[in-house]
């Protein structure tokens, strides 16, 4: 039976004065790891592919069916349908399975699956079905790429290897998006597929040269139900009993809340505040504040890697907890700024990329900045404690957990969902802000004074 007896901190991120391991922990020493280089490089194709994904299929639908929202929603849901039901079930059989074969058999089978895509486009539900399929695919490949990680690294590296991983995460779904529209230019909404295809095969390229040893727990099967059922028992047993990691996955459910709250509260931002003369232009627009909070996060990202390696890990968490909650009070405050235009920008189209004519506002690039903090913040918050996770779960049950963690990212994206839209119907868009931004706030700030005095202690 797995023991859940948790290594002491002190041992987990010990700091040393060895300037030898100091420098082992960048950027450049991580880069040169072969096995890392080719997981990221795989990471980086395979998560641009899973976002333009998306954008084609919306396209296909308003294209060939109706630009009505519902049929997106639904689109939305079929996606989502299985993070919530699968990834958790996924990290049973990805603790007892070859990773690195995970990794190349789930990227082979979605570039096969949406190579069908003409076969299951006559109907909406057909589009549905496939999403659904590719959706499910996914839930094996995350949390098989996300327990990869500590496994091609050293521990003192952990913390640059998530910051980068966090970065790229962040600089896929920016240019994932931004990708989706010049490619179904340059191939046709009817063959872009393919050409998506390829990318999840080029990931799948660069993962076959990964020299992965697979671990003891790889070599062991699960060959009755009910030895599935405990093994799936053993990682919920190790959360309730592990406070560490119980802790580490509250914080990362809450703020992966947050930034989805962000998300639909930018919509009535930019609909009601930064465009308030034309509605549907900015429903249109409100991508562009996801868009920048997704370069803070870039650049906490970068900068959590470089600069933050042997800061106290807590410390770092609560002073991104406290960045998110004054930032969203700072967006709160964005009526106070005058909505006078102060930069036009004229229409202009690079390597087929077009953008149309525009206006910058006193409000906009306001929203902008700020929207870039709040990412900024959620980075510092968030790669230390995935950096924790990495550290302190077993190898033999990483699979387990963060297919759980996964589960309860995907499972708490619902609800905010339905609470932010309705709170900002009812209330308004600012104090909305202002009722999540305080009590976030306060609970950086608590934080930061609870562990000010330990920058290079250990604790969670």
């Amino acid at each position: 039976m797995l023991q859940t007896q948790e290594k002491p901190l002190e041992q987990i991120e010990e700091v040393t004065s060895d300037q030898s391991t100091l420098k082992s922990q960048g950027y450049k020493a991580i880069l040169k790891n072969k096995n890392f280089l080719s997981l990221w490089l795989a990471q980086i194709f395979s998560q641009i592919a899973d976002r333009v994904i998306f954008v084609v299929f919306v396209a296909f639908i308003a294209h060939t069916f109706s630009t009505a929202t519902k049929y997106q929603s639904w689109l939305y849901i079929a996606f989502t349908i299985p993070a919530v039901l699968l990834t958790a079930i996924a990290g049973v059989f990805i603790d007892k399975w070859n990773k690195k074969y995970i990794l190349i058999t789930t990227n082979i089978l979605r570039a096969g699956l949406l190579l069908t895509l003409p076969f299951f486009s006559s109907t909406l539900f057909g589009i549905y079905a496939l999403a659904f399929l590719i959706s499910s695919v996914t839930q094996f490949f995350v949390p098989a790429e996300a327990s990869s990680i500590p496994l091609m690294v050293k521990k003192n590296q952990l913390m640059s290897a998530n910051s980068l991983f966090t970065a790229t995460m962040m600089g896929s779904l920016i240019f994932g998006f931004v990708l989706g529209d010049p490619l179904i230019n340059i191939f046709g909404l009817h063959n872009v597929h393919k050409a998506i295809s390829a990318f999840f095969l080029i990931s799948a390229v660069f993962l076959v040269f990964i020299k992965y040893q697979p671990g003891d727990g790889e070599k062991e099967q699960h060959k009755t139900f009910s030895e599935f059922i405990d093994d799936f028992k053993k990682g919920v047993n190790y959360i309730k009993g592990s406070k560490v990691t119980f802790n580490a996955l509250l914080k990362l459910t809450a703020l992966f809340s947050i930034v989805v709250m962000l998300c639909i509260l930018a919509i009535s931002i930019s609909q009601q505040l930064l465009y308030p003369d034309d509605p549907k232009l900015g429903t249109q627009k409100f991508v562009y504040v996801v868009a920048f909070s997704g370069v803070g996060m870039i650049l906490g990202a970068g900068i959590v890697g470089k600069f933050f390696k042997n800061f106290n890990k807590l410390l770092t968490t609560f002073i991104g907890f406290s960045a998110v909650g004054v930032g969203l009070l700072l967006l709160s405050g964005i009526e106070l700024i005058p909505n006078k235009i102060l930069i036009p920008v004229k229409a202009y189209t690079v390597w087929g990329f077009y953008l149309e004519a525009f206006n910058l506002t006193g409000r906009i690039i306001y929203s902008y900045a700020v929207a870039a903090i709040i990412g900024f913040g959620c980075a510092m918050a968030a790669i230390p404690v995935q950096t924790i996770l990495h550290t302190v779960v077993p190898e033999q049950i990483r699979g387990k957990i963060f297919g759980i963690q996964f589960t309860l990212l995907s499972t708490a994206s619902t609800l905010p969902i339905l609470i932010a839209a309705y709170a900002s119907d009812l209330l308004g868009v600012t104090k909305v802000l202002v009722l999540i931004g305080i009590p976030i706030a306060l609970f950086g700030i608590w934080g930061m004074f609870k562990n000010i005095g330990t920058m290079t202690e250990n604790q969670l």
